[in-house]
């Protein structure tokens, strides 16, 4: 610190004296730290001798000073958190500034204005004082400056107006007197002060729009009150020693607020509810939904019901119109096989009885009879009759040789034509496929396609009659073009050069996906080999399958099953030989002899 020189030194120099500067800290009273310091130990020191003392004093003496805390619970009154003073106490202050509790704050500015002009100390003349010093007018004009502080502050006119009675029942059922509207309307519009959203909708009447009445229940569901409850707290503020005490009493207070605050959202969700419930126009909304779903789900069941009844309706007629066309088709084939069976009977007849005509009438030798035989089984039934009547007309013996080896010679002369025709076109047709097996050349074949033929060779074994064709069949339908000639001589090929052990090995690993075994391997090249030969042999022979086409063999086929070998044989042949056209009876037994030996080598 410096010291300044004296007043009349001023010759001579400053001197320091002391460096040392002292400064004072204040402290505030705030803080957990500042009460757990400074006020806790106060407290507890306070309240140590009162403890001490406790169990010397009667119970007389009153609470001890460690329940003092207690003290500072309200009474019990209901009385709010609003103060007053006590010559308001029990007044009604909106009758003591003459407005209604639904005025608004100019309303009650105006009034008070008003009021004041005429209540005013200097309006009035001299009055007597009581007691307290006020003359009664005096006081009535500070009465009406109270209530004017207190109902022009919102928070301070909403707590008051909670201390105010009110009717908080509800109706639980419609007065059936008063009707619906009037037993819920005044209860509504009671409860609408307490809103904080204004306007609040009305209850409305049964003329009201569905629209209004749905925003209407929306709005009570969804109530939102300002009501105060602080007239229950437990603690009074103003009675905390220190910021915590006051925190911890306020958040006492909250916690019973919160328990009426609920309680008031409850009755109100209750009122809301058990109007919605008994409103006609509701309950008539909600009929009109009810039987609309009800005609919508019947519509439904009846489209269902119609859809269903006419699928069963349509398989009914499907069902009975498949029954319809079998049992036709059964007729039909019982008739034509009725007819067939009445033709092979009549057919039968005319041929005997022709039989015994010419042996009656004729001297045929044993050559001619059985030329004879053949003749009458390639006969119909109408020709049969022809030749029977005119041999029947013929009296003469020598007439009659004439006449049947003419109709013999004659029959003889077409069935060669008819061999003839039928050659002729056999050749043109080998002429056709050799041509454009010339102008095409063949592809290679494929793995799949070697696969398949050897399936072929498999599914149609050697003496099968058709057996080229039918391969080339199988092969076509599994989309690969092959001609007959094309498929024997890869045939051919495969037993004379190329093993077809390898070929075996490849088709499995690339079609099949599994290797071909050994045994099976040489069985299949055995089987092809045997058949390259059968086809070399069977172009040198005369009963090679280019003989006998496709459509002569199923003819042999059909007659085999037509034909039953319970018919006597002379007689069964020369029918199978009728039913196949261009080959004769001898024809038809070699062709039988050859395949069955061939079936016969295939099984050993």
């Amino acid at each position: 610190m410096l010291a300044l020189p004296a007043p009349g030194d001023a010759d001579k120099e400053p001197q320091v004296l002391c460096g040392i500067c002292l400064r004072s800290r204040r402290v505030e009273p705030a803080g957990h730290a500042f009460h757990a310091v400074h006020e806790k130990p106060k407290l507890e020191g306070r309240r140590r001798p009162a403890a001490a003392k406790k169990d010397a004093e009667s119970e007389d003496e009153g609470p001890s000073p460690s329940d003092s805390w207690k003290k500072k619970k309200k009474d019990g009154t209901g009385k709010s958190a609003l103060k007053l003073s006590a010559l308001v106490q029990g007044e009604d202050l909106y009758k003591l500034l003459e407005v209604s509790e639904t005025s608004s704050v100019e309303q009650i500015k105006k009034q008070y204005r008003k009021m004041a002009l005429q209540y005013h100390p200097d309006k009035q003349g001299e009055t007597e004082e009581k007691g307290s010093g006020l003359s009664e007018k005096d006081q009535h004009f500070i009465k009406i400056q109270e209530a004017y502080e207190v109902l022009s502050d919102q928070s301070k006119r909403r707590q008051y107006d909670s201390t105010l009675d009110f009717d908080d029942s509800i109706p639980e059922e419609v007065d059936e007197t008063l009707g619906f509207y009037e037993t819920f309307g005044p209860v509504f519009r009671s409860n609408a002060r307490w809103s904080t959203r204004f306007p609040v909708p009305e209850l409305g009447n049964e003329t009201t729009d569905m629209s209004k009445v749905h925003k209407f229940y929306d709005f009570w569901l969804s109530f939102d009150s300002w009501r105060d409850f602080s007239m229950h707290d437990e603690y009074n503020l103003e009675d905390a020693e220190f910021r915590e005490e006051r925190r911890w009493m306020e958040r006492q207070n909250q916690r019973v607020r919160k328990k009426y605050v609920e309680a008031e959202r409850r009755r109100i969700m209750r009122l809301a509810e058990l109007a919605e419930k008994f409103d006609p126009r509701i309950r008539a909304e909600r009929e009109e939904r009810e039987n609309k779903k009800r005609e919508e789900k019947e519509r439904r069941a009846r489209a269902k019901q119609e859809e269903l009844e006419e699928k069963q309706r349509k398989e009914e007629e499907k069902r009975r119109k498949l029954e319809q066309e079998q049992a036709e088709e059964a007729e039909k084939e019982r008739l034509l096989k009725e007819q067939r069976k009445a033709d092979k009977q009549a057919a039968k007849t005319l041929r005997q009885r022709f039989k015994k005509s010419v042996q009656a009438q004729c001297k045929l030798d044993k050559m001619e009879m059985e030329d004879l035989q053949d003749f009458c089984l390639a006969l119909e039934a109408e020709r049969l009759q022809e030749l029977c009547e005119s041999l029947e007309a013929k009296s003469a013996a020598d007439e009659s040789d004439a006449f049947v080896r003419h109709e013999m010679a004659e029959a003889k002369k077409r069935q060669v034509e008819e061999q003839e025709r039928q050659e002729r076109q056999r050749q043109e047709a080998r002429k056709r496929e050799q041509k454009t097996s010339d102008t095409k050349e063949s592809a290679p074949w494929t793995t799949e396609e070697l696969g398949l033929l050897a399936k072929g060779l498999q599914k149609f074994p050697g003496g099968m009659g058709g057996r080229w064709n039918l391969i080339t069949r199988f092969l076509n339908d599994s989309g690969h073009q092959r001609t007959e000639k094309e498929i024997v001589e890869k045939t051919k090929e495969l037993s004379e050069g190329q093993s077809l052990r390898s070929m075996g090995s490849k088709i499995g690993q690339d079609s099949f996906q599994a290797p071909a075994p050994k045994a099976k391997a040489k069985a299949q090249a055995a089987q092809v080999q045997e058949e390259g030969k059968a086809a070399e042999n069977g172009v040198e022979k005369k009963e090679d399958a280019a003989e006998w086409s496709a459509e002569q063999q199923q003819a042999l086929e059909k007659a085999l099953q037509r034909h039953p070998a319970t018919l006597d044989k002379n007689e069964r042949w020369k029918l199978i030989a009728a039913d196949v056209p261009g080959k004769t009876k001898g024809q038809c037994v070699e062709r039988f002899k050859f395949l069955r030996e061939q079936l016969s080598k295939a099984k050993s």
